[in-house]
């Protein structure tokens, strides 16, 4: 119903009768966001995509898509999980495979509070806030020592550093300053 039909609508309406109210119904970034909150409650590792087919019962358009990554962030940003892109065997059991050819051999974002997941896979996370920091810069030195105990690694990435989080955030606004 358009504006001017709405204000037309409501000039019919007889004096002293009441207005029918308009309910406004929840974006989907929301219901989305909840849905993301409550898969966590219940699970320590969640789909993005799984769950939006859960909730939708069927494939997600893009947008779905484009909104549930938006819910995804804000939990993240809020601290209450890790946004991390993992392959469908990092996962774990009940991550979500998808059924296009090759696609089970590609990454797909997840939220996780499982430490051994954050520590395991550092270099994985998307976006986590400070309070994660100590978990991550933990998993990058313990990937760190292992590139330097392993001479194929250790060629494979050649100059390859850990750097502490709060360091990085540090040395990136100085540059930004500067810049």
């Amino acid at each position: 119903m358009g504006e001017h039909a709405l204000c037309e609508a409501l000039k019919r309406t007889a004096p002293g009768q009441p207005v029918v109210t308009i309910a406004v119904m929840t974006s989907m970034t929301e219901t989305f966001h909840q849905a993301l909150q409550k898969a966590l409650a219940g699970r320590d590792t969640v789909s993005i995509r799984s769950t939006l087919i859960e909730v939708l019962g069927r494939d997600p358009y893009k947008g779905e898509v484009s909104a549930a990554h938006k819910a995804a962030r804000k939990i993240a940003e809020a601290g209450d999980a890790v946004l991390i892109s993992l392959l469908p065997d990092q996962a774990g059991a009940d991550a979500y495979v998808p059924t296009a050819r090759g696609s089970g051999r590609r990454a797909s974002n997840y939220l996780t509070v499982d430490e051994k997941i954050i520590k395991g896979l550092p270099c994985r996370v998307e976006l986590a806030t400070e309070k994660w920091d100590a978990l991550i810069d933990e998993g990058m030195r313990l990937a760190q020592q292992k590139i330097e105990s392993d001479p194929m690694l250790a060629m494979l990435l050649p100059g390859w550093k850990a750097e502490p989080r709060a360091e990085k955030r540090a040395r990136l606004a100085a540059e930004a300053a500067a810049g």
